[in-house]
């Protein structure tokens, strides 16, 4: 998969820092972080994010995500 732009170790634990530092503890931590997961799977295989992950994984996706 060369000459794609692909998550790194350093997307990811922003990716998650953020989730975690604002929705841990919380009812929807769980449901955020497996749409996060989904999320970068779609990304790196370069498919659409389907419209059911949650806008604010999509949000975080588009922030801490590599640049395309």
């Amino acid at each position: 998969m060369s000459g794609r732009n692909m998550f790194q170790k350093c997307h990811i634990d922003s990716l998650f820092g953020e989730l975690n530092k604002v929705y841990k503890g919380t009812s929807e931590s769980e449901r955020l972080h497996r749409d996060a997961h989904l999320a970068i799977a779609y990304f790196d295989s370069g498919q659409k994010i389907p419209s059911n992950v949650d806008e604010r994984v999509v949000a975080l996706i588009h922030k801490y995500g590599p640049q395309i």
